[in-house]
């Protein structure tokens, strides 16, 4: 997200600051009240079902790739 602010030229740098400061923490409480919202349970019954191979091991080579690209993550 790109927040644009107008700030008068006399503006002490330390207040500008503060004023971003309060910003950023509203930001950060808003996203974290839209995460706390929990969706019910149940929303997708009777049109989503999972079939049972869903619980069955994945493939070697599928499970290959991903430790393959998890490990490259941690190099970097």
């Amino acid at each position: 997200m790109q927040v644009t602010i107008n700030v008068p030229d006399n503006l002490p740098m330390e207040r500008v600051q503060q004023v971003i400061h309060a910003i950023e923490m509203q930001l950060i409480k808003e996203s974290a009240l839209k995460i706390k919202k929990q969706r019910p349970i149940g929303l997708a019954k009777g049109i989503l079902t999972v079939p049972d191979s869903f619980f069955e091991p994945l493939p070697d080579d599928l499970l290959n790739a991903f430790e393959r690209f998890n490990e490259q993550e941690i190099k970097k």
